[in-house]
């Protein structure tokens, strides 16, 4: 990605603290349950499941809108590493 501007290479790394990437894991974990849920019941009672699909799809666009992009407040517990050491000259 070296031909790339480097604000849009630093946006599509997407570095975000450990903290939040097993935060962020979690609840889309249980997003997405709750997501299975709810597109089968909307499925089972519209008796069609291509409501259901849309549903879950509607869902899981909303989830990746929140999740994937690295928002700022994902960056609230950065990892502070030990600055270089230049070896001893001999």
């Amino acid at each position: 990605m070296d031909y790339l501007p480097e604000p849009v290479t630093r946006w599509l790394e997407g570095r975000i603290d450990p903290t939040s990437q097993n935060l962020v894991e979690t609840h889309a974990q249980t997003f997405l349950v709750v997501l299975t849920t709810i597109g089968f019941v909307a499925s089972w009672f519209t008796q069609s499941v291509l409501v259901g699909l849309e549903v879950f799809t509607a869902g899981f666009v909303v989830l990746l809108l929140l999740a994937v992009p690295p928002w700022p407040f994902l960056n609230r517990h950065p990892i502070k590493f030990l600055p270089v050491r230049k070896p001893p000259s001999s």
